[in-house]
């Protein structure tokens, strides 16, 4: 009788499990890199709140000062003045402001009228000029008086004129 192998009882060739280590480190990373951006993605949404609640309560705060102002006005004398919050009267401002003139400084003076005195500075007499000009042709400014100008290089004067916004 023949001797036949036995098989099962044969050294096996170690197989190379290399692929498999390498697809598992990477499953590992991608695991601690969607983790992270979890972790980042909350803390973001947390400053995003905190940002949101202080923006909300500071225009709470704007809006009761507002009111107040209003209100204020209102017992002063002309019901018409008290609408009118500062933001209104700088955005007037800005639509007739020339690019070479800038504001310095802007008063407002709430009573039976709202007079405004601008601090105006231009580089050049035409800015001066085309900013007059722009505050007599608005519809959201009256009684427009121009101070004492000095025309020399740049213009710096002082205007005081009457808020007439919102008669448009």
């Amino acid at each position: 009788m023949s001797r036949q192998p036995d098989f099962s009882t044969l050294p096996r060739e170690p197989r190379s499990a290399g692929w498999e280590w390498l697809l598992l480190a990477l499953a590992a990373l991608a695991l601690a890199a969607s983790f992270a951006a979890a972790w980042s993605a909350r803390a973001e949404a947390g400053e995003a709140r905190s940002r949101l609640a202080e923006t909300t309560r500071q225009l709470e705060l704007e809006s009761a000062r507002g009111g107040r102002l209003a209100s204020a006005a209102a017992r002063a004398g002309d019901g018409a003045a008290a609408a009118v919050p500062p933001l209104q009267v700088v955005a007037g401002l800005a639509l007739v402001l020339p690019a070479d003139a800038r504001l310095g400084a802007l008063s407002i003076h709430y009573g039976p009228a709202v007079a405004i005195e601008l601090q105006v500075e231009a580089r050049s007499a035409a800015a001066w000029d085309r900013l007059l000009a722009g505050l007599e042709r608005s519809p959201d400014f009256r009684d427009v008086e121009p101070g004492p100008e000095k025309r020399e290089a740049e213009v710096r004067s002082t205007v005081h004129a009457r808020w007439a916004g919102g008669t448009r």
